[in-house]
């Protein structure tokens, strides 16, 4: 059961993660439009904060065990910080930014840094932490990788599907925002309590 929960939690990180960039291209539509540019930058954006996650997470799944707990709790506050501030001030910092950039490349690279590079950075940097989660409990290396990725990956899929052919069509963008919100909140908390038990977190 504790694995099903644990599962369960990666998941939902990689619903979070991959329906969020669903979520970005609907905020930037009426500022932006939805052109290949816009996703251009808008993937690119997602791909570096998933590059940048992970080696912050690798950081953070190798420092001391008082040191990795306070981490935790510190980038899954910035998490949840930063998806706030996009849910509540997203659209007015695109109004602002639309007026003060008449390029759209300038614009839409202020605004992917500003609303979606950090949210997506946090969020990613879980994925080292729970293959370490998993190697601490005796799983191979290797193998916890693959499980873990392959495990979010589904999460991804389930993600661009949910919210492409179920959230969007229904709900608006602002509410949806503050969904994701909310979920993340439960998700990284519970995923924190979870990552504590490790026995390399339980060392002196």
């Amino acid at each position: 059961m504790p694995l099903v929960f644990f599962y369960t939690l990666v998941v939902l990180l990689g619903i979070l993660s991959m329906g969020f960039q669903l979520l970005a291209s609907r905020l930037l539509n009426p500022f932006f439009g939805s052109s290949l540019i816009v996703w251009a930058w808008l993937i690119s954006t997602f791909l570096a904060a998933f590059s940048l996650g992970s080696i912050i997470g690798g950081w953070i799944s190798n420092a001391p065990p008082r040191q990795r707990q306070r981490a935790q709790w510190i980038v899954g506050a910035i998490a949840v910080g930063s998806l706030g501030f996009t849910a509540f001030f997203g659209r007015a910092m695109l109004g602002q930014i639309e007026i003060a950039f008449a390029e759209i490349t300038t614009g839409l690279l202020v605004a992917c840094l500003a609303l979606f590079f950090l949210p997506v950075t946090t969020l990613s940097s879980f994925g080292p932490q729970c293959v370490q989660y998993l190697a601490s409990r005796g799983t191979p290396p290797g193998q916890a990788s693959g499980l873990i990725y392959g495990v979010s990956t589904l999460g991804n899929i389930a993600g661009v599907m949910l919210t492409a052919f179920v959230l969007i069509p229904h709900l608006p963008v602002s509410t949806l925002l503050y969904l994701w919100l909310g979920v993340a909140l439960v998700n990284l908390t519970a995923l924190i309590l979870l990552l504590r038990s490790s026995p390399t977190n339980s060392a002196p």
